[in-house]
């Protein structure tokens, strides 16, 4: 790849640190756009609660942070550019900013980046109609995981996320009125869609984690512009460990302000985990992660256990002698599922959990759909300690054969020297 090339990230949260699924791509990817493929690498970032600049690593060439909308921008940009124009999904519209663009554009001009790339729906509007080569790395069909989400239970959806803490309180109640709810995520569903497809017209690539969403969206679209870019696991960092369990710890790991890890978590507890107690009556389930709601919280009990954020989640994984991803709507990979297989945690997942990963059912994982099988597995792995080392080894084997970050290197090279070709 030719080298000295300028890459501009526009990223919906810091790419650092590592702490969940989606900001564990953005710092790989842009360790390795960096460090291997030899890229000056900018990041232009909006903040989430919690991140820290400070931490900021040396594989960043320049970080430059960006204003959100306020409360009134984000009202006017879901009013009229979602609901009356229906130009731009809500994910978009609580991200678009007037300034953050001006920030941009300026940016652009100083810098003179060959490439820049959009993180998700949320950020890749900002790549409308720019000179470099653009590409939209969607990460997964955000518009799959709300159709299933409507399919698992309308009741559960808030489909405002942390924009309904903006608006009064008499207004968060009225639109989140069943049916006021229910026609919003059906057209959030449409505009998601719409936008998807759009979006990937309009830039020169886009980018899924998994293979079978790549195909799809190519064939939708009707072009071969789609490239898989898929997850690795550090297994330096997630490395195979073989400890002396006594206690039966069943584990969870996720940030729980995200409706499909929240409700794996309510389904768990309340159709799973009692089947499990009936034979295992010491069992308990941890929950790793932070962002958990006062009513999750109220799940919590003698056996019901939430960390909250925690620093080094692997000192809690290898407590475990079980991980469970008890999924009921989603999309892409599960990056938990992949560093619970790592440190060698036998894990029992739905169908939806296990997507897009291709390891052996009965082997090196459990599926199973229905709570008495998956319960039943569970159970026997927690009482069978040959069953339970022998599938956990054969996982870490798995991740350290298949999923790691040279072939994240290849596929990303692959996408951006695309946009190094001289004219």
């Amino acid at each position: 790849m030719k080298q000295n090339i300028t890459v501009l990230f526009i990223t919906a949260r810091l790419p650092f640190p590592a702490t969940s699924g989606r900001k564990n791509s953005l710092y790989h990817y842009s360790r390795i756009i960096h460090d291997e493929l030899n890229c000056r690498l900018i990041i232009a970032s909006f903040l989430e609660t919690g991140d820290d600049v400070t931490l900021k690593p040396e594989f960043i060439d320049r970080l430059v942070l960006l204003p959100k909308p306020n409360a009134n921008e984000k009202i006017k940009n879901v009013v009229w550019m979602s609901q009356i124009k229906q130009k731009l999904p809500m994910q978009t519209s609580l991200f678009w900013s007037k300034e953050a663009k001006e920030i941009i554009d300026g940016l652009i001009v100083e810098e003179q980046p060959e490439i820049i790339i959009g993180d998700m729906v949320r950020c890749t509007e900002y790549l409308r109609d720019r000179e470099a080569y653009t590409i939209a790395d969607l990460d997964d069909r955000i518009s799959l995981r709300y159709k299933r989400q409507v399919e698992s239970g309308i009741s559960q959806i808030n489909p405002y996320g942390a924009f309904l803490n903006s608006v009064p309180k008499a207004l968060q109640a009225f639109i989140m009125l069943k049916p006021i709810r229910q026609a919003v995520v059906k057209k959030e569903i449409k505009l998601l869609s719409r936008y998807e497809l759009e979006m990937g017209s309009a830039s020169n690539a886009t980018i899924f984690v998994a293979e079978q969403e790549t195909k799809t969206f190519n064939r939708e679209l009707g072009k071969e512009k789609a490239v898989t870019v898929p997850l690795g696991v550090d297994t330096e960092y997630f490395y195979y460990r073989e400890c002396d369990k006594k206690d039966n710890l069943i584990g969870f790991l996720g940030a729980l302000n995200v409706s499909h890890n929240e409700s794996a978590v309510k389904h768990f507890v309340s159709d799973i985990f009692p089947k499990v107690l009936s034979d295992v009556s010491d069992a308990q389930f941890i929950v790793i992660g932070g962002g958990a709601s006062a009513d999750l919280l109220k799940l919590s009990s003698d056996r019901v256990t939430f960390t909250g954020k925690v620093d080094d989640v692997r000192k809690y994984l290898e407590r475990c002698k079980v991980f469970v991803c008890p999924m009921i709507y989603g999309s892409g990979v599960k990056t938990k599922i992949l560093e619970a297989m790592a440190i060698g945690l036998p894990v029992v997942t739905s169908s939806i959990g296990a997507e897009n990963i291709n390891a052996i059912d009965g082997s090196d994982w459990v599926i199973a759909d229905k709570d008495h099988e998956f319960a039943s597995n569970i159970i026997d792995l927690l009482l069978d300690d040959n069953r339970r080392l022998t599938i956990g080894k054969r996982a870490a084997e798995f991740i350290n054969k298949y999923i790691n970050w040279d072939i994240t290197k290849k596929q990303l090279e692959r996408c951006l020297s695309n946009g190094c070709i001289n004219d």
